[in-house]
């Protein structure tokens, strides 16, 4: 069973992260998606990470990674498979 945790708020992936070769490859609108531009903490507005923060929607990143370590896994099936297993563990087939 996989599932993905993006160690939030801890561990960013910043250009120092192992992960940056990989999410180098990133396509424009996922990683805008899952990289919105930071402002600092006594900045915060909604739709914008906290600088020096991992956030929670840079799990798409996490899956990106993944895909880029195991090219032979579409990237999409990684996302589902996740997705499922999220479901499963915490019980939560009521929201489909």
């Amino acid at each position: 069973m996989l599932m993905l945790e993006t160690d939030a708020p801890w561990c960013s992936m910043t250009g120092a992260h192992a992960s940056k070769a990989h999410l180098n490859t990133l396509p424009a609108p996922l990683n805008d998606l899952y990289f919105p531009p930071s402002v600092k903490p006594e900045k915060f507005v909604l739709g914008k990470s906290v600088k020096g923060r991992n956030e929670p929607c840079s799990i798409g990143g996490v899956a990106w990674v993944i895909h880029q370590l195991h090219p032979e896994l579409p990237y999409e099936d990684i996302v589902e498979k996740v997705w499922e297993n999220t479901v499963a563990v915490f019980g939560l087939d009521d929201l489909d």
